[in-house]
């Protein structure tokens, strides 16, 4: 099962301008589940909308974009479920699976994120406070 993301995307390859209550009827969410995602998807760079409030994607739909969606299908299910190294690596492979400059570009920022997160989840230790270095004697 895809997740809102992935449903929007391909929603929106398909069928540009939508609104969000366009998008809601057609990939069977509500309208609050898709408002809540759609400004999180514009921050990252997946979608744009112009003045009316009518959504397009980044970049429209194409030849071997299909290998793409589905690696970041993959890559927002590992993110849900908190693994956000395999979720960059993912990510990394989803930026080779594509040629379109925005796609490979978007690829590139949702893995420096997930590796941000990563570090945040499992931070690397300090210096031990503590240790004192040389002759104990």
């Amino acid at each position: 099962m895809m997740n809102t993301e992935t449903l929007i995307l391909t929603h929106l390859m398909s069928f540009p301008g939508q609104t969000p209550a366009q998008i809601a009827n057609a990939i069977g969410r509500t309208r609050s589940t898709v408002g809540a995602s759609l400004p999180v998807m514009v921050a990252v760079g997946d979608i744009w909308s112009d003045a009316e409030a009518r959504y397009y994607t980044a970049e429209p739909a194409g030849e071997g974009d299909e290998k793409y969606i589905a690696l970041c299908d993959e890559a927002y299910r590992l993110q849900e479920r908190n693994l956000w190294n395999p979720a960059a690596h993912v990510w990394h492979q989803a930026q080779e699976a594509t040629l379109k400059p925005g796609l490979r570009e978007k690829a590139r920022i949702k893995a420096i994120l997930c590796v941000e997160r990563a570090r945040e989840k499992d931070p690397r230790p300090g210096p031990d406070p503590f240790c004192r270095r040389g002759n104990f004697r």
